[in-house]
């Protein structure tokens, strides 16, 4: 009588059944993955962002109405002109900006900057302006600018009259290539030192671990001050680039070397790498196929997280002057203009990439928590 009860009663909903798995077809874990990141809405607003960073810095050229060294010495600090679309007489108009009238206070003999409406310059889209090279060929087309070349600055200038809006675009080419570089080759050699330390064990494991304290032992502000300190002052700015970037690289891969090692040494004891030892796979294969692929996840978000702290230290070492060098334009550089109070107080304009740097660090640090989430099994919806 019990058995038949039994077999009569309905089968029970399975609460512990996953909602995605329940609803349709499994998926697969970077389907999963996709799936829980398009549901952060603070990840998608930083992947938007992040897109539109690296958009801006690959198209600068383009986008910007001059190049980074272009001088106008008729506007030398010259506050940033704002886009109006309203004419005198109060009616709408095509877009423009107005030139400044220059005037000198008799008591302080302090120049000051008043817009002109005699000073009218259009604005066009496609305007033509100075050639520049994209993909090894020679443009001369600028998204906006001034109609018939007249100058514009949306965010004033420098002393040299150079337009800092051009030059915040151009900073973002070197700025993000610093940190993509820098990203790349710490990934590369942390994850191979890591997966060898953990896999192999013993005395190659000792060996490693004593080098990555090693290299973890030196405070890290003053190292980078010694390291570049050593850089020729006279050298080309491209090979003070490549060593810039690769003293960073020598001090960051150390992080992701240790937190490797540690996910191996868990992953090589669970039951499918026994499996794949048993079947007789070597140890290409074992890395290759069934460690790495489980560690991609964390290697994904530690790259999002590195990068803007590399944005921050070449913005602040280019600051303090011995980073980036000129002629190469960064955004640490740019701030490097500002160093002293009266650059400041004249002219604070001059401050308009430390929106940049602000903006990119939220952007990807947004970005790097929406994936840790997504790839959390654990994580709460």
């Amino acid at each position: 009588m019990t058995d038949q009860m039994i077999d009569q009663t309905p089968d029970a909903p399975d609460f512990n059944m996953n909602s995605e798995v329940a609803s349709g077809p499994s998926l697969s874990y970077w389907q999963l993955v996709r799936k829980r990141f398009q549901g952060n809405r603070t990840g998608m607003i930083g992947m938007i962002i992040c897109c539109v960073i690296v958009f801006t810095a690959m198209f600068a050229p383009f986008l910007a109405p001059y190049t980074p060294a272009t001088k106008d010495r008729t506007a030398i600090y010259t506050p940033p002109q704002l886009v109006r679309f309203i004419s005198e007489d109060g009616g709408l108009t095509r877009p423009f900006v107005l030139g400044f009238a220059e005037e000198m206070n008799p008591v302080t003999y302090e120049i000051t900057f008043k817009p002109s409406h005699e000073q009218r310059v259009d604005l066009g889209l496609f305007v033509q302006g100075e050639d520049y090279k994209f993909l090894g060929m020679t443009f001369s087309t600028h998204l906006f600018g001034g109609v018939d070349g007249a100058p514009v600055h949306f965010l004033g200038t420098d002393g040299l009259g150079r337009d800092v809006f051009s030059r915040m675009l151009y900073g973002s080419r070197i700025t993000l290539l610093m940190g993509l570089i820098v990203m790349g080759a710490a990934c590369v050699i942390g994850t191979f030192v890591g997966v060898t330390s953990g896999y192999m064990g013993g005395r190659t494991d000792t060996i490693i671990q004593r080098v990555i304290e090693f290299v973890k032992s030196f405070p890290d502000l003053p190292l980078y001050l010694a390291l570049v300190a050593v850089l020729p002052r006279r050298a080309d700015p491209m090979l003070t680039f490549i060593m810039f970037a690769a003293i960073v690289v020598v001090l960051k891969w150390a992080d992701l070397a240790r937190e490797l090692r540690g996910k191996v040494i868990a992953i090589r004891s669970v039951e499918f790498v026994r499996a794949a030892v048993a079947v007789g796979a070597n140890d290409r294969r074992i890395i290759g196929r069934h460690i790495i692929p489980n560690m991609s996840s964390h290697i994904i978000v530690w790259a999002t997280y590195v990068l803007p702290e590399v944005i921050l230290l070449e913005s602040f070492l280019s600051f303090l002057g011995v980073g980036i060098q000129q002629p190469m334009v960064s955004w640490g550089v740019m701030l490097n203009a500002v160093r002293d109070f009266q650059s400041l107080a004249s002219a604070p304009w001059l401050l308009a990439p430390v929106g940049m740097i602000i903006l990119s660090v939220l952007a990807f640090n947004a970005l790097g928590d929406g994936l840790r989430d997504a790839m959390d099994p654990y994580a709460n919806d």
